[in-house]
């Protein structure tokens, strides 16, 4: 089954996708940038999302490269540090839509092309090839918009032929009522060679603008490019006081100043049998109210948002009761917040969920005897190979050493032609000091290969449970039946435990790991690495066996480089992190560099799968004898 990456049924390059999130990241200096598919290239502040265009689709790879990059470069490097953002939102709220805005998108980002090769000379070979793509595209739709008789669409055409042309260009007929006025609209738009800012860049846009609107000529019916807004967020948006009523009165009536009576009496809301407090205020459930300016000791105007009834309060300090409820409401809230993004904000919303493996049947015992005798030789030969390794390593002489400590007889560094002038101390017996953790990615696409999985699991297992190095085995899957937009159900299986890896009759659940549905491989790293930092061995190694790139709900592009961002914290802390790729055909070279992409030089494939446990074999050979 194929595991590529898909939007609208097209494929994606996951491993080009992860250098152009990196360049985002890099040139914003903001890690946290999310860079997005779009049917136009943008940059969103709040929050902090790049669109690259779909423009540069079907088009050839260096082509789709050069246009993809240079969206980047525009966005997180020229509208990042160059744009005038306050000069922007002015000109948004003079101009809400159409012709001014797109022309404003243009024309800022031609001027910030050349900033953009200035500061970073490399990039001008891919904005070169920009400016011949998009001159060949403008032009063909300056003819088509010509003949439909959309005019404002041909002038924005023209003139942004205009601003990338390599020769003289000569203004063709586009309206009788727009021909006159071309030669003043050429004359403003020259400006642009000259333009210092986005305000000389606001100032000529706003010229021509005003001529087409003179003009009457009928606005824009394409677009070709997108002036995000920089709105603050609606009021109504943002969190609402929970003091005040949230719906309007059914009456509009206001109660004089002089009408009311104060009380000096002071009303308490809480109580022993209460479970939290709602603040200092007495709640009213009513539909119909007069307002009221009043509030404690001060008069104020009344407002619709306001209770219908007065809050009431007294004259006494704040409830430390309240103070301490507040307190409590706040930690939940950090805590949550935290939570969500403890293991990546591509997996906000997954929760692990852990399946007991149950009692192994007669049939799960059988098939698991018959992979061990398969196996056997296999584990006994490595068993042995590290036995003497270790022994050899216990004897052998502490003294006369090419490498070491420098020793007290230096005569023969005259006397020999190769002295041997170094010791070590003398070690205590040499014991394997490693754990290891395997991943195995039980989605629905290792349905063909999941018996050579548990062989090669129990090949794993047997061997270092063999020389009792403690080990665990787990399965992981995302269910996509529960699955909703707040909580994405992972399950794991596991089916050789730390506690009791290397204890008899350990292993049959092996045989109970079984294809299921999606695969969310950061989230289930994250979680290994969470368990293996509380191991006390000196080296930990984390292996993951899986057949393709990872693919969950709201994961996929990103998926890719969370899970990469998973690998590089485990080997922050000193993992090992090791993949498998498990392939049953030809590997293509996208899915190759997409998977070394991941994991890098710890990445390697098996294009059949049952060589599997043979490659299984010196891996495991070579980690133990590291760790001897």
């Amino acid at each position: 089954m194929e595991r590529f990456i898909q939007f609208n049924d097209e494929t994606v390059n996951s491993a080009f996708w992860m250098e152009l999130s990196d360049l985002a990241a890099a040139l914003s200096e903001n890690p946290d940038l999310k860079v997005e598919y779009g049917p136009l290239a943008y940059f969103q502040k709040e929050p902090a999302v790049l669109f690259v265009s779909h423009f540069w689709n079907h088009r050839s790879r260096e082509e789709e490269t050069a246009g993809m990059k240079t969206d980047i470069y525009l966005r997180a490097l020229g509208t990042r540090k160059w744009t005038d953002e306050a000069a922007v939102k002015a000109f948004t709220k003079r101009y809400p839509d159409g012709f001014a805005r797109q022309l404003l998108a243009a024309a800022e980002d031609i001027r910030l092309e050349s900033l953009c090769i200035q500061e970073r000379p490399g990039t001008k070979k891919a904005f070169g090839l920009r400016k011949q793509v998009m001159r060949r595209y403008h032009e063909g739709q300056l003819s088509v918009n010509r003949s439909k008789g959309f005019f404002s669409d041909a002038v924005y055409n023209a003139l942004f032929v205009l601003w990338q042309a390599d020769t003289p260009f000569e203004w063709p007929d586009i309206y009788p009522g727009i021909d006159g006025a071309l030669p003043f609209i050429d004359r403003t738009a020259r400006m642009l060679f000259d333009a210092r800012s986005t305000k000389d860049v606001i100032k000529m846009v706003e010229d021509i603008a005003e001529v087409l609107e003179e003009l009457e000529v009928r606005d824009m019916v394409n677009t070709y490019s997108h002036l995000p807004d920089y709105r603050e967020t609606p009021a109504e948006e943002k969190a609402a006081d929970p003091g005040r009523r949230q719906d309007p009165l059914a009456n509009d009536d206001e109660q004089e100043e002089d009408e009311h009576e104060r009380f000096e009496e002071q009303f308490s809301t809480w109580h022993r049998e209460s479970e939290e407090t709602r603040g200092t205020f007495m709640q009213f459930d009513l539909d119909q109210g007069t307002k009221t300016p009043m509030i404690g000791n001060t008069a104020r105007e009344g407002e619709e948002g306001d209770a219908a009834l007065a809050s009431v309060q007294g004259k006494s300090k704040k409830s430390s009761r309240e103070q301490y409820s507040r307190l409590l409401a706040e930690r939940r809230d950090a805590e949550s917040k935290a939570d969500d993004t403890r293991y990546g904000k591509e997996n906000i919303g997954a929760r692990a969920i852990y399946e007991k493996p149950r009692p192994a049947s007669d049939a799960e015992r059988e098939q698991y005897r018959q992979m061990k005798e398969e196996t056997a030789p296999v584990v006994q030969t490595l068993k042995r190979m590290i036995q003497k390794s270790i022994e050899k390593k216990k004897t052998s002489p502490r003294t006369d050493l090419l490498t070491g400590r420098l020793g007290r007889k230096l005569t023969r560094f005259y006397t020999d032609d190769n002295p041997r002038l170094f010791f070590k101390k003398q070690e205590p017996s040499r014991e394997i000091n490693a754990s290891f953790y395997l991943l195995i990615d039980s989605s629905a696409s290792m349905y063909d290969k999941m018996d050579d999985v548990k062989k090669s699991a129990v090949l794993f297992h047997e061997t270092l449970a063999a020389l009792r190095v403690p080990h665990e085995i787990t399965g992981f899957w995302e269910d996509t039946s529960s699955l909703s937009k707040e909580v994405k159900p992972n399950y794991f299986l596991t089916a050789v435990p730390f506690h009791s890896s290397y204890q008899a009759e350990t292993g049959y659940a092996i045989m109970q790991l079984r294809p299921e549905e999606d695969n969310r491989d950061g989230f289930a790293l994250r979680l290994a690495i969470e368990k293996m930092e509380r191991r006390s061995e000196e080296r930990k190694f984390l292996i993951v066996f899986s057949d393709g790139e990872p693919s969950a709900a709201d994961y996929d592009k990103n998926g890719v480089l969370d899970t990469h961002e998973a690998v590089m914290a485990a080997r922050k802390k000193g993992m090992t992190v090791f993949n498998l790729f498990i392939g049953d055909e030809a590997l293509d070279e996208a899915r190759r560099e997409t998977m070394k992409t991941i994991y890098g030089h710890g990445s390697i494939m098996a294009p059949d799968v049952s060589e599997l446990p043979h490659v299984l074999a010196p891996i495991l050979k070579k980690l133990l004898f590291d760790s001897i």
